[in-house]
């Protein structure tokens, strides 16, 4: 079945996962996408765990994408790496600002080789300005743009980095709009574009917060944004609901006192007011906790709330989330072959189109695994050319234990 974008060829040079995300998401939308590692490799791929060899970790963003490997430190890698960019929509890369540059295949090369072609760069803090050299992981971001100082004020505790590398994923879904809309300004001009993506940017736009903190306002009452007002407690079967209500508002208040049944809350002098109840937070949450701790499951703790916009969330692991009925019937995770049968599962991309298809290609390459696959088809080169490319060590490979030791 068609795919959205099919007729696209992208050339990823990135590593790690700001920009991988991206060149994973463009794949799932059809693209060609050729993923150019260095001798060393993607730096993901030596994480653990690893499942036959492979690091899930890589395999999530890197699925569906035929492995290149060329030393761009050589100049005969850096010409190879030049032919290829004719046959190319789109070039992805998340080096520091200026290394592009000094490699010799910067914007000025790329766009000589190929007029039409879109430069996407992701990097920390963006290109020339005080901090473009700065090094970006996303615990760097997440504490310069403010995310871990907000989160341990709310939570009433000292700071500490959260497991997920929000600034990365963010930052590759921006730079993926920002692609896009190349591609589409492209069709009315016919010319290509450089764009570029910083982290601390795309961090500071998904933080829903941000105009809030800017303020200088923090009302201790009222209805306020943020998720962290809503509680999660244990139910009777040792689980944990979360339930989206914030009980200090005299709307949440009101709920929870009329599902307790227990009206003579609004007399208690702890509860009668909304400053009351601020005050005494922990306290009005024990009462409820100990309602919660009737029920057995999260549903049966919604229903007895009521109202719509409360909803209550059983707190479950991924692979949890995984086996239930709506992960079969989105179909929201895939497996990947990892070469010999022995799967890594990984989510599936969240688009759905009408009539045509979307979503991960279910393989994940070796380092270098489609060198000669690829340079053949797009060069013309012939064997004996590539034999001389992988005896200088221009293009190189590493397959896993297995294959080798079957060889």
């Amino acid at each position: 079945m068609e795919k959205p974008l099919s007729d696209v060829t992208v050339l990823d040079l990135t590593r790690a996962l700001a920009g991988p995300i991206c060149g994973r998401l463009l794949s799932d939308l059809g693209a060609r996408v050729i993923k150019i590692e260095p001798p060393d490799g993607d730096l993901t791929r030596l994480l653990v765990p690893r499942v036959d060899g492979q690091s899930p970790y890589f395999v999530q963003y890197n699925a569906g994408k035929e492995c290149v490997s060329i030393d761009l430190h050589t100049s005969v890698g850096r010409e190879l790496f030049l032919q290829l960019v004719p046959h190319a929509d789109i070039v992805l890369e998340n080096y520091r600002p200026g290394v592009m540059d000094r490699l010799g295949i910067g914007y000025d090369q790329l766009k000589e080789a190929n007029p039409e072609v879109i430069m996407a760069s992701v990097s920390g803090w963006g290109h020339n300005n005080s901090r473009s050299d700065q090094g970006a992981f996303a615990s760097a971001i997440h504490a310069e743009t403010g995310v871990t100082e907000m989160v341990a004020r709310r939570r009433a505790e000292e700071p500490r980095n959260d497991p997920m590398s929000h600034s990365d994923t963010y930052t590759g879904l921006h730079a993926l709009g920002a692609v896009l809309a190349a591609l589409h300004l492209r069709v009315r001009t016919g010319e290509g574009q450089k764009v570029e993506v910083s982290m601390a940017e795309s961090t500071l736009m998904v933080n829903d917060l941000a105009a809030i903190e800017m303020s200088g306002q923090d009302p201790a009452v009222g209805f306020k944004g943020g998720q962290n007002w809503s509680p999660v407690l244990r139910m009777a079967n040792g689980r944990y609901v979360s339930i989206t209500i914030d009980i200090t508002t005299n709307d949440g208040f009101r709920y929870i006192s009329e599902a307790m049944g227990q009206p003579e809350l609004a007399e208690d002098p702890r509860f009668a007011i909304i400053e009351d109840r601020v005050a005494n937070r922990d306290a009005l949450t024990g009462v409820l906790a100990q309602f919660i701790a009737t029920f057995e499951d999260a549903a049966a703790v919604e229903a007895a709330i009521g109202p719509s916009a409360v909803l209550a969330a059983e707190v479950r692991t991924v692979p949890e989330l995984a086996t239930t009925d709506w992960a079969t019937e989105r179909g929201a995770f895939v497996e990947i072959d990892t070469g010999r049968g022995e799967m890594v599962t990984v989510p599936q991309s969240p688009w759905r189109f009408q009539d045509v298809d979307a979503g991960v290609t279910p393989f994940a390459g070796y380092r270098g695994q489609h060198n000669r696959e690829v340079l053949s088809d797009l060069l013309g080169l012939s064997t004996s050319e590539l034999d001389v490319l992988e005896a200088d060590s221009v293009i190189s490979s590493r397959p896993p234990r297995w294959l080798r030791e079957s060889e």
